[in-house]
């Protein structure tokens, strides 16, 4: 009989597809995979209907009100229920938790049942809930060597590398970008999309009057498509605006510079794709973790951090005009990039899996 693997993630992109790229890659392998989520995390998962996928409603005491956080108790405990009669039934081999609130209650309650339970962090910094479940882990996959470890378990982790799309990984020598127009991707995602919105298409209209040749990929909100359409049209502006589009890569690999936000795959992803960034980290990311991912990324030579705070036309028009005008800028970021790509990450986290199903 394949063994059987219970995936556990949070509903943003940023647990969901590292997720869903995972449970791919084992299903591949022969083993029998299905996903715990929210409602959020369905949205994104719609694509992927061969995977059977459990629903939970819970929530996150952080930052509330004393009566939302007592809601957010008696939520939990009831997911908590639902988890323990999901293990009951599917009787898994082992359980991974890829981070988000809502991977707690199946991992939490994999140890009634003995289970091998696995954690990841995406982050520079060790999410909330992957700190509550450090004790129970077996093992602690980390994409990078984060800040905030526990000394006590050192011994538990092990650096596999950010699990990105196979078809970024195996695209591992890109081609260096063909294009005569200076071509700018915007990532904003459902927590920056609105802001870059508001700033960015002015920037552009003031490069493109300084004779220079320009053209944008921007993401933007459903509300925002039709105001940012005009805008470029009205000035002539080569554009293409999205909400999402699942073949990121195609346009990672024709940009010559992103402005984005800063969770782990996103970074990643340019990184691995050799397209240097101007990072601007939100504001008020649980535990500061967007700008430490930043922080990281700037060390190695690979992006500029522009802080919300600063995120301004003024701030944001001087640097990628700095940015133009000397060319080197980009070649040295796309070198510092080929450094540290990474594709042996389903390799290494499968060498640990089946030590641990097969104990």
């Amino acid at each position: 009989m394949n063994k059987k693997i219970i995936f556990a993630a949070g509903g943003t992109g940023g647990h969901i597809i590292p997720t869903i790229n995972l449970m791919k890659h084992f299903s591949e392998r022969g083993y029998e995979v299905l996903l715990v989520t929210d409602k959020r995390g369905e949205v994104f998962t719609k694509n992927y209907s061969k995977f059977k996928t459990y629903l939970l409603r819970t929530g996150t005491p952080t930052n509330k009100n004393f009566i939302k956080k007592i809601i957010s108790y008696f939520v939990i405990f009831f997911s908590m229920i639902h988890s323990i009669i999901i293990l009951k039934k599917e009787k898994p081999d082992l359980v991974i938790g890829l981070g988000g609130y809502v991977s707690f209650p199946i991992s939490f309650t994999s140890k009634f049942f003995n289970l091998p339970l696995v954690i990841y962090e995406c982050n520079i910094v060790l999410g909330r809930t992957n700190k509550y479940l450090l004790q129970i882990a077996k093992k602690i996959f980390l994409a990078h060597n984060i800040q905030n470890f526990p000394e006590k378990y050192k011994n538990k982790s092990y650096e596999t590398g950010t699990i990105l799309d196979k078809k970024i990984i195996n695209n591992f020598n890109f081609k260096e970008k063909a294009n005569n127009n200076l071509s700018i991707l915007v990532l904003g995602g459902s927590q920056g999309a609105e802001i870059f919105g508001r700033i960015v298409p002015t920037v552009i209209k003031k490069i493109k009057d300084k004779g220079y040749n320009i053209e944008i990929n921007q993401q933007c909100t459903q509300n925002q498509k039709k105001e940012l359409e005009d805008y470029y049209k009205k000035n002539s502006i080569k554009n293409y605006l999205f909400e999402f589009d699942p073949n990121i890569l195609k346009l990672t690999s024709s940009s010559h510079l992103a402005i984005s936000r800063c969770g782990a795959s996103t970074t990643a992803e340019l990184a691995h794709t050799f397209t240097p960034f101007i990072a601007i980290p939100l504001l008020n990311s649980i535990d500061n973790h967007q700008y430490l991912n930043a922080k990281f990324y700037e060390s190695l030579g690979c992006c500029w951090i522009l802080e919300e705070k600063n995120f301004n036309t003024e701030n944001l028009f001087n640097l990628i005009i700095d940015i133009i005008k000397d060319k080197n800028k980009l070649t040295n970021m796309k070198s510092n990039m080929k450094k540290i790509s990474n594709n042996l990450v389903y390799e290494k986290i499968e060498s640990q899996i089946i030590k641990l199903i097969q104990k």
